[in-house]
C-alpha cells in the first residue's frame, strides 16, 4: 500500500505539471497565431497603400495621399470628410493608429454581393460606394471604389483589447468592428526619405525611422509623401491568464515592450512584441513632378 501510494503521488505530480505545461503550451501557440494574423492583415494592407489604375492618358485615377497616422490615435477614427485634417488625440498616450487608403477591386478586397451583384468591399466586408477623386487632383472624374480603412487598438465587448477597422462606404464610413483579438498595443514608425536641398535631392535615401508626430511628419499634409515605409509593432497576449506551474509570476510576466523596455506584468498572461517593416510599394516619396520646361521638379518637396 505504501508503495502504490508513493507511486499514485508520483503519477500525479507528472500529470499536473504535464497539464500545466500542455495549457501554456495552447495558449502560447494561440497568442502567436493571433499576433501572425494581424500583421498578416496589417502588411496586406498597407502594402496596397497608394495602388491606383489610371485614364487614358495615364493619369493616375487616385492621385491623394494613401497613408496617415497618429501617435496615441485619432480623434475620431470615422472622420473622413477630410484626409487630409484627420486630428491626432492630443491627450492619447496609448496604442498608435493608421489609416490607408487605394483603389479597391475584386482582386484586392474582400467581395460584397448585393442584389446579385459583386463589388469591393472594406475592410470589414461592408460595400464600397463610387467615388470621384477628382476633388483631391484626380485628372479624371472617373468614379472609384476608394477603400479607407483606419486600423487602431480598443477594448471588445467583452473587455478583450483587440484590432480594431472602420472602413468607408461612400461619403460616410462603415461599423467600427474588432478583428483580431488579444492586442493589446500597435506602435508605427515611418521610414522618411531624406529631404531634398535645391539642385541636390536624394529622394529615396531613408534618413531615418519617426513617428506620426515628428517634425519631418507632423500635420504638414505633404511630408507624408515621404514616407517609403512602415516598420509596425504589436504587442500581443494570451486568450487567458496561464497556470503558474514551477515558475513564479515574475517570470511569466517578464516581457519586452514596443520601445524595448522589460516589463513585468502582474496578471500572469504572457505577453510578446511582434515587429515588422512594411515597405510601400504603390507610393512614390520624393519622386519628381513632370517636366516642365525650366521649372525645378523637385521644387513641392523643398518646403518639407
Amino acid at each position: 500500500m505504501t508503495i502504490g501510494l508513493f507511486l499514485m503521488g508520483a503519477v500525479g505530480v507528472i500529470y499536473v505539471n504535464t497539464s500545466t505545461t500542455s495549457r501554456s503550451s495552447t495558449l502560447e501557440s494561440q497568442m502567436n497565431e493571433d499576433a501572425a494574423l494581424a500583421l498578416e492583415l496589417l502588411q496586406q494592407q498597407i502594402r496596397l497603400a497608394g495602388f491606383s489604375n489610371v485614364d487614358g492618358t495615364g493619369a493616375r485615377l487616385f492621385p491623394g495621399r494613401a497613408v496617415r497616422g497618429c501617435d496615441g490615435g485619432f480623434t475620431d477614427n470615422a472622420a473622413g470628410t477630410a484626409f487630409e485634417a484627420l486630428a491626432c488625440d492630443a491627450t492619447g498616450t496609448g496604442p498608435d493608429a493608421i489609416a490607408v487608403r487605394y483603389e479597391a477591386s475584386l482582386l484586392n478586397s474582400q467581395s460584397v454581393t448585393a442584389a446579385g451583384v459583386q463589388s469591393p468591399g472594406n475592410c470589414v466586408h461592408e460595400g464600397i460606394a463610387a467615388w470621384d477623386a477628382s476633388a483631391e487632383g484626380a485628372a479624371s472624374a472617373t468614379p472609384l471604389a476608394l477603400a479607407d480603412n483606419r486600423y487602431y487598438i480598443a477594448d471588445d465587448t467583452d473587455g478583450t483589447p483587440s484590432l480594431f477597422c472602420q472602413g468607408r462606404t461612400g461619403s460616410g464610413f462603415g461599423t467600427a468592428t474588432a478583428l483580431i483579438p488579444n492586442i493589446e498595443d500597435f506602435q508605427v514608425q515611418y521610414a522618411v526619405t531624406a529631404l531634398p536641398t535645391a539642385g541636390n535631392p536624394i529622394p529615396h535615401q531613408v534618413a531615418g525611422y519617426v513617428g506620426a508626430d515628428h517634425a519631418s511628419l507632423g500635420a504638414t499634409a505633404t511630408n507624408w509623401s515621404r514616407v517609403a515605409a512602415l516598420r509596425i509593432c504589436l504587442l500581443a497576449r494570451t486568450a487567458r491568464p496561464v497556470p503558474t506551474g514551477d515558475n513564479s509570476i515574475n517570470d511569466l510576466g517578464s516581457y519586452i515592450d514596443c520601445d524595448g523596455a522589460e516589463q513585468t506584468a502582474t496578471d500572469r498572461f504572457l505577453r510578446r512584441a511582434y515587429v515588422t517593416t512594411i515597405q510601400l510599394r504603390n507610393m512614390r516619396p520624393g519622386l519628381p513632378s513632370d517636366y516642365v520646361s525650366g521649372a525645378d521638379p523637385w521644387a513641392f518637396l523643398y518646403e518639407n
